[in-house]
């Protein structure tokens, strides 16, 4: 079963920068997981939020701003001190580092308010150019850009985010053409987790805090879990 940090070393670091990709990358883990914004002149980033106060010196939405006026924003000193000076990733940044690792990428994009295919479009774009269409697994909450990741890209892995289970799943996700389903973790979702990667459905299961609930999913045939303390797990589910 893999482990998956979750945007970056989270717990020890400002999330999704490349201080928490290049902490997490440290451990015996298997892969990172991030979000991917727009920005004004259209170019992805790794971000969370549809604005930047919560984790940077700004104020205002991601669309708002250009790649170079992000890149003004402070993303590491709300977080501690000591990392004064992140800034907020482009995509293609991450990908770049990435390449040189064994990891694979989970990237959730992140709804958008217009220009769905060409923020797609603009996201596979990268991909195809750093080279890392077979380490890439793209998943969303908003399941009409996994059509449009498999018409632009079919050989990229897709999976459909969800906060609860999904009825008749493995139907569903080949419906909407999502190759794997990534849930919240919960006693009712657990239930399902054996059934749907039977039916050849890989389920990877996010909100994996401790190390029972990350032992649950491993007997449960989980293929991964993404957690925010990628130390803990990677040493207690790897020794």
């Amino acid at each position: 079963m893999h482990v998956i940090a979750h945007r970056g070393n989270k717990k020890y670091t400002p999330e999704n920068t490349m201080a928490a990709f290049y902490s997490a990358e440290k451990y015996n883990i298997d892969g990172i997981e991030f979000d991917l914004q727009w920005t004004k002149d259209d170019v992805p980033v790794v971000h969370h939020d549809p604005t930047i106060d919560r984790t940077t010196d700004g104020s205002g939405k991601v669309r708002a701003f250009t790649l170079q006026e992000l890149k003004q924003f402070d993303a590491g000193r709300k977080f501690d001190e000591s990392f004064r000076g992140e800034k907020i990733p482009r995509f293609s940044e991450v990908l770049t580092w990435a390449k040189e690792t064994a990891l694979t990428l989970h990237v959730e994009l992140k709804e958008q308010f217009s220009q769905h295919e060409d923020f797609v479009q603009s996201c596979i774009n990268e991909i195809k150019h750093i080279g890392m269409t077979d380490r890439v697994v793209i998943s969303t909450f908003y399941h009409p850009y996994l059509a449009l990741v498999k018409k632009q890209a079919p050989e990229i892995e897709t999976a459909l985010l969800t906060k609860t289970p999904v009825f008749r799943g493995t139907a569903y996700a080949e419906k909407i053409q999502a190759d794997g389903i990534h849930i919240r973790h919960s006693f009712q979702a657990a239930r399902y987790y054996r059934r749907w990667n039977k039916q050849g459905t890989p389920v990877r299961v996010y909100n994996i805090q401790t190390v029972k609930a990350a032992k649950v999913c491993r007997k449960l045939n989980v293929s991964g879990v993404i957690t925010n303390d990628p130390r803990l797990i990677a040493q207690e589910l790897k020794k």
